[in-house]
């Protein structure tokens, strides 16, 4: 995928504890893995809330 050279005014601070819990390289790694698991997260969200309650008790019985 194509990476375009981008500036940005972004907090330092955020960035470095970001990277050391995403466990990133680099700058550019920590905010890539960043968006990555923000639009995962969306994903996630709704995919929980279109399937939410819509199970009963005997789908998941181990008979």
């Amino acid at each position: 995928m194509a990476k375009a050279l981008t500036s940005l005014r972004i907090d330092h601070e955020l960035v470095r504890k970001a990277q050391r819990v995403l466990r990133a390289k680099n700058r550019t790694q920590t905010i890539e893995m960043s968006l990555e698991t923000v639009i995962e997260m969306e994903k996630h969200r709704r995919f929980v809330r279109r399937y939410s309650g819509k199970a009963s008790r005997r789908d998941f019985s181990h008979s």
